[in-house]
């Protein structure tokens, strides 16, 4: 009784638009160090009348191509080589039947890259929404940097000495900031009524810090 050999197995990841037959130089670069050996002498003395090998097909014309999954293999006298696609695609056409004998070199298939799939438009609505919000951000900003120049005058004012006009401009500045500012004024749940509470909890005791002074 003769034990038979398990056919070596060899993967062949090609790129590109077309599907080949390796030659013998691709198959070694390919295969594992442990089983070149064993590669050559299934592959035989590299000549110009080397044997065939037969191809079968494992994805048909049309299929979407995952990266590293087979499309076909070839199979000759002991060894199956696997084709395997390295990106996303799509089989276009075979350009030999399943289980035609081909030599090395021989173009089996094109292929397509599978397009990107473009980034949703944005809408009206949106780019409105967009420019409310950053509208809205840069008046807050004005708003802040404004305030920030008064409260300083203000602090310059109490080091030199207030003037009694000075102490009715103080409580209309600090009615409108209120007004302004104050989380209540806004429903829980509302993003502006966030940002009304972290303005008003950064400004809110600098003002009574003045009003005590």
């Amino acid at each position: 009784m003769f034990f038979r050999r398990d056919d070596l197995t060899v993967r062949s990841t090609f790129r590109g638009l077309t599907l080949s037959v390796p030659d013998r130089d691709r198959l070694l670069n390919a295969c594992e160090e442990s089983q070149r050996r064993r590669l050559q002498r299934c592959l035989g003395p590299a000549s110009a009348n080397e044997p065939p090998w037969m191809v079968q097909w494992q994805k048909m014309p049309g299929d979407a191509l995952q990266p590293d999954e087979v499309v076909a293999t070839l199979h000759r006298d002991g060894v199956v080589v696997e084709l395997a696609y390295a990106q996303r695609g799509i089989l276009a056409e075979w350009l030999v039947r399943r289980g035609e004998e081909v030599a090395s070199g021989t173009r089996l298939a094109t292929l397509e890259r599978r397009a990107k799939a473009a980034p949703p438009a944005r809408t009206s609505s949106t780019n409105a929404v967009l420019q409310q919000y950053v509208a809205r951000q840069r008046h807050d900003a004005e708003t802040i940097a404004k305030l920030q120049s008064e409260l300083a005058a203000l602090q310059a004012r109490l080091v030199r000495g207030a003037s009694p006009g000075d102490d009715v401009k103080f409580k209309r500045l600090k009615n409108e900031f209120s007004k302004r500012f104050h989380p209540d004024a806004r429903p829980l749940g509302d993003a502006d009524r966030e940002r009304r509470a972290k303005v008003f909890q950064e400004f809110w005791p600098i003002l009574e810090e003045i009003e005590r002074s």
